[in-house]
């Protein structure tokens, strides 16, 4: 966790530098605010980011289960592609995927955490569908950003479960 720390420390301290911060403005991402986030230059490896110097840029964003930092995203400025740097998240934002279970109400879905920034952190972003599916399918609603979010949403959702092949030991039987 100290090591994540540092890291959305080192890329927070990026975000006011003068190259960054024209690109940024253009991207309407609010420099202030909560929670911490920057910017990093990174490389993709084995479906997880590694911080590079000679990387590609990405907004980097932490996530939170409560008060404890577990994971950070990095969502490419390029291609808006996000990975994770442990691979512990599977959503940002559950606070918002928990307000809506607890009131009964729809919860926003963004498709990245450029989105999500965008609109002053409320809402959620997925990071791995695999893990999401199920606790997507609990909601009381979920109002997408963008017509392409909703179809993936709705395929996630439509997969059937897959149930593995059971096996049942058989009792030895011993002939009188």
């Amino acid at each position: 966790m100290r090591q994540l720390f540092r890291e959305l420390l080192w890329a927070h301290s990026r975000v006011g530098v003068a190259d960054l911060a024209a690109g940024l403005e253009l991207c309407g991402i609010p420099s202030l605010g909560v929670p911490v986030w920057g910017v990093d230059f990174v490389e993709s490896i084995g479906g997880h980011y590694v911080p590079r110097a000679d990387g590609r840029p990405a907004i980097i964003v932490p996530v939170f289960d409560g008060a404890e930092l577990v994971d950070l995203t990095a969502t490419s400025l390029e291609t808006r592609r996000t990975l994770t740097r442990e691979g512990v998240a599977w959503v940002l934002g559950q606070d918002a995927l928990d307000r809506a279970m607890e009131s009964d109400a729809p919860v926003q879905l963004f498709g990245d955490p450029i989105e999500w920034l965008r609109n002053c952190c409320r809402g959620a972003v997925v990071l791995n569908w695999n893990a999401a599916r199920f606790s997507l399918a609990d909601l009381p609603g979920i109002a997408c950003a963008s017509d392409l979010l909703a179809k993936r949403v709705h395929g996630v959702l439509r997969q059937s479960l897959r149930i593995p092949p059971l096996f049942v030991r058989e009792e030895r039987r011993e002939v009188a």
